[in-house]
């Protein structure tokens, strides 16, 4: 069996990971073959379904990473799909409050804790067991990222079951009434982020950030964030090949910007 998220956030181990929005099995391994500590397979805003996530988090593990998934959106369904195709996590999106966040993590957990219906399928496998006290092992993940979820941030973080509120600063600058990536200090952004990790840790749960790059993901790193994002796929293939295309070319300013997403 894998080590859990959980664990190593309890050890206060700081894991980096890196998201997948391009379908396919192969670029996932290439990714996990980099040694994050977890890959995240991105059924949200991604080019990815369900029938091709399974290949990926195959792919993923077979690489040497932990792979997680982000579900469309907060339903059960797709919760338990994700955790039954052996993920060891599931990261639920746009989540408002305390309800919301409980009835994610029941879909996370079996009765009497949840409502999570019995066929690990492929997940036996991957924990190496049948029990359902080691397959509900998985890290419930919610994101808070709208206006509702900075104003509950506290309750949700405080919700039975969530491991982890993971940070989605895209859309947690939209509800704030600014564009992904212009946001100031001055704005009171950081200081939203800030809030939202320190309910976190008043809760003793994990919290996470998606970052655009490096450099961002080592300044959260310097925060205190237990689980960051280092960047997408696709931004970084287009960014690693706009550089190396600049350079050959002789190009004045040659970038490896990676955008806001």
């Amino acid at each position: 069996m894998p080590q859990s998220l959980k664990d190593d956030w309890k050890n206060g181990r700081t894991l980096f990971g890196v998201w997948c929005t391009m379908p396919g099995s192969v670029q996932a391994e290439f990714i996990a073959w980099q040694q994050p500590d977890y890959v995240c397979v991105d059924l949200q805003h991604g080019m990815i379904d369900h029938s091709t996530s399974i290949p990926m988090v195959q792919a993923i593990t077979a690489g040497g990473s932990r792979p997680i998934v982000r579900v469309p959106w907060n339903q059960p369904a797709p919760i338990m799909a994700a955790l039954d195709c052996g993920a060891l996590g599931v990261v639920v999106p746009m989540v408002d409050d305390a309800e919301q966040a409980a009835a994610a993590a029941r879909a996370c957990r079996y009765p009497p804790r949840g409502m999570r219906s019995y066929g690990p399928v492929r997940a036996r496998q991957v924990h190496g067991s049948t029990d359902p006290d080691v397959l509900e092992k998985v890290a419930c993940i919610v994101m808070v990222e709208t206006a509702g979820g900075i104003r509950n941030a506290r309750e949700i973080a405080e919700t039975d079951g969530i491991d982890a509120i993971y940070i989605g600063p895209s859309d947690l600058a939209l509800s704030m009434g600014m564009k992904p990536g212009q946001t100031t200090p001055e704005s009171g952004f950081d200081d939203t982020i800030d809030a939202i990790r320190e309910a976190c840790r008043d809760a003793g749960i994990a919290v996470g950030i998606q970052a655009p790059d490096g450099p961002t993901a080592a300044r959260y790193r310097e925060w205190g964030f237990d689980m960051i994002t280092i960047g997408s796929d696709a931004p970084l293939m287009s960014a690693a090949i706009k550089n190396h295309l600049g350079v050959a070319r002789g190009d004045v300013g040659a970038t490896t910007s990676l955008g806001n997403y």
